[in-house]
C-alpha cells in the first residue's frame, strides 16, 4: 500500500494521541509491587459513611458517600487506584442506579448518587480488586502478548501450511506482514516454505489462561475472598420521598449527541429511566416496525452488540436470512426485508478477535475501514462496541483502533452528516476467574478511553457498562431485560 505524506503526517498524529491517552489513563493506576497481602487493601477493614447525613431525602437529590480503605493490618492507605464499583437499590421496586467515584488518591474516596426513586434505598460500595490487584493487572497487561495465540492457514492447490501468527512476533524469521499504512494497523505470520504471503486464507486465535505473568502474593489478590467484597457501611438504608421543590419528570426524548455520563440513568420494575432525557416506548410490533422501515443498520463489534441483531430479529419476523452459508456464529449475519426496504447485518471487528474457528482472512476489515466503505444518508445507522476481545491485549491495540475509528466517524460526517452512529459500552461480567485476561477493571479503563476519544462527536451512547450495573447482572452476556431495554435506547435514537 503506497502511504502519501499525508498519511505519513497522519500515523504521527496517531502515535501522539495514542501516547497522551496513555498516560492520562497511567496516572490514575499506582505502581504497586507488594511482598506481602496483607499491605494489600482490605474490603473487611474499609468503611463507608454518609456525609452529612440526615433523616430524610427528597427524589432529586444527590448524596455523597465517603469511603476510606485499610489494609489487612488496620492501617489507613495513603494511596487510590482501588477497583470500586458502586450502587443504589430498593430490591422492592426492583429498582437500581450507579455511583460515579470520585477517586482522591490518599485512600480516600467520594462516591456521588443521584436518588432517582422513592422508598427505602439501600447503597452497596463493592471493593472489586484492591489497587495493588488493579496495578498488577495493568501492569502485566501492557507488558507483552502471550494470553492469546494466533495461527494462520496458508492454502494453494493440493496444499495447506498452519503456521503461528499475531501482533508481535520475532523479527528474526522470515515473516508475512499485512499492514495498512494509513491506520498503524499491523499482523504478521510466520512465511511457511513454499507459500506466498498471498496465499494467506483463515486465521484463528486462542486465550492461553495457563500463561501469567503475576507472581504468587498478586496471585492471591484475586482469591474469591477479594473479588467484589462487600465494604462494610456503619448506617442503615436511607429514606427518600418526593418533595414539592424538585421534579424529576422529563419530557424531552434522547437525542444523538448526550455526552458520556455515569450514573446516565436507572432503572425501575426492569424499565430503564436516562438520565434528563426519555426513550421511546413501543406497544406493539408494528410501531418498532414501522420505526425500521427503510433502514439500513449495520452493526459491527462482538458478541455483545450481537445480542441487540439477535433480540430485534425475535420481534420482527419479515426479516429473512440472507445465506453466506456459514453456521460459525462469528460469522457475518445478514437479513433483508425487500417489501419494508430495510436491511440489518452484523459483522465481526477484525482481530484483536478471540475464536477458536478459522475466520476467513480476506473477510477480515477493521471498522475503521468498514465505516469508510459506508456511503451514508438519513436512512443509515452504524452501530459498534469494541472492548472484550481487547481485555488480552496491551491498551495500545484498544486506544489505537478507537481513535482511528474516531477518524472513520469524521470522514463519515463530512460526506453524510445524517448518517446516525450508535456506539456501547461494555457490559459488567462474572468477575469469577481468568482475571488477567477477562477482568471488569480492563473494562472499566476501556470506559475512560471511549470518554476520551468520543468526546464532542455526535454519537449516541448506549451506556452498557451503567445498565449493567444499575440491573445488577453481571453477565458479559446480559439477559433479556436488558438487552431489551439497550435496545429502547437504541430505537430512540434511530427514530
Amino acid at each position: 500500500m503506497m502511504c502519501s505524506t499525508t498519511e505519513v503526517q497522519r500515523a504521527s498524529k496517531i502515535q501522539m494521541t495514542i501516547e497522551k491517552i496513555f498516560i492520562q489513563i497511567d496516572q490514575r493506576i499506582p505502581k504497586i509491587n507488594i511482598t506481602d497481602k496483607s499491605n494489600a487493601t482490605s474490603a473487611k477493614n474499609s468503611k463507608v459513611y454518609l456525609n452529612n447525613p440526615k433523616d430524610s431525602y427528597c427524589v432529586g437529590d444527590h448524596l455523597t458517600v465517603q469511603v476510606d480503605v485499610y489494609d489487612y493490618l488496620g492501617k489507613k492507605k495513603t494511596y487510590g487506584g482501588d477497583y470500586l464499583r458502586a450502587r443504589i437499590s430498593t430490591p422492592e421496586l426492583v429498582a437500581g442506579s450507579s455511583g460515579r467515584i470520585e477517586d482522591f488518591n490518599n485512600g480516600t474516596y467520594h462516591i456521588h448518587f443521584i436518588l432517582f426513586w422513592e422508598g427505602k434505598v439501600n447503597i452497596n460500595v463493592f471493593l472489586m480488586h484492591p489497587s495493588e490487584a488493579a496495578s498488577a493487572l495493568w501492569t502485566s497487561r501492557n507488558k507483552w502478548h502471550g494470553y492469546v495465540d494466533h495461527s494462520g492457514r496458508f492454502t494453494k492447490p493440493g496444499a495447506q501450511s498452519e503456521v503461528k501468527c499475531g501482533f508481535d512476533l520475532d523479527k528474526k524469521q522470515e515473516l508475512c506482514e499485512y499492514k495498512d499504512v494509513r491506520d498503524e494497523e499491523f499482523f504478521y505470520c510466520v512465511r511457511p516454505q513454499n507459500f506466498s504471503c498471498e496465499s494467506l486464507s483463515e486465521v484463528k486465535s486462542w486465550w492461553r489462561n495457563d500463561r501469567t505473568l503475576l507472581t504468587p502474593v498478586q496471585k492471591s489478590l484475586f482469591d474469591k475472598s477479594s473479588v467484589r467484597a462487600e465494604i462494610p457501611r456503619d448506617f442503615p438504608p436511607i429514606n427518600v420521598s418526593h418533595c414539592n421543590h424538585n421534579n424529576t419528570s422529563v419530557e424531552e426524548k434522547c437525542k444523538i449527541g448526550l455526552k458520556l455520563e455515569y450514573p446516565s440513568g436507572y432503572a425501575v420494575e426492569n424499565v430503564w429511566y436516562p438520565k434528563g432525557c426519555s426513550t421511546l416506548t413501543y406497544s406493539s410490533l408494528e410501531e418498532l416496525d414501522k420505526c425500521l422501515k427503510g433502514k439500513f443498520i449495520h452493526m459491527f463489534g462482538d458478541s455483545i452488540v450481537k445480542q441487540w441483531y439477535e433480540y430485534i430479529l425475535g420481534k420482527i419476523k419479515t426479516l429473512q436470512q440472507f445465506s453466506l452459508y456459514a453456521d460459525i456464529w462469528s460469522y457475518q449475519r445478514f437479513h433483508l426485508d425487500i417489501k419494508q426496504n430495510m436491511k440489518m447485518s452484523w459483522k465481526r471487528h477484525t482481530f484483536p478477535f478471540v475464536s477458536s474457528s478459522y475466520q476467513s482472512w480476506k473477510e477480515e476489515r477493521t471498522i475503521t475501514r468498514e465505516i469508510d466503505l459506508i456511503r451514508g444518508d438519513k436512512r443509515t445507522v452504524i452501530i459498534l462496541t469494541v472492548g472484550v476481545h481487547f481485555r488480552a491485549y496491551p491498551i495500545y491495540y484498544f486506544t489505537k483502533r478507537l481513535y482511528n475509528i474516531r477518524l472513520a466517524i469524521e470522514r463519515l460526517f463530512l460526506r453524510s452528516p445524517e448518517t446516525k452512529v450508535i456506539i456501547k459500552t461494555e457490559n459488567t461480567s462474572e468477575m469469577k476467574k481468568d482475571f488477567e485476561t477477562t477482568s471488569d477493571f480492563h473494562a472499566y479503563v476501556h470506559y475512560f478511553i471511549i470518554e476520551i476519544i468520543f468526546k464532542d462527536l455526535g454519537v449516541g451512547f448506549v451506556n452498557g457498562w451503567d445498565m449493567t450495573n444499575a440491573f445488577d447482572t453481571n453477565d458479559v452476556h446480559p439477559p433479556e431485560k436488558v438487552i431489551a431495554n439497550e435496545v429502547r435506547m437504541l430505537m430512540t435514537y434511530i427514530c
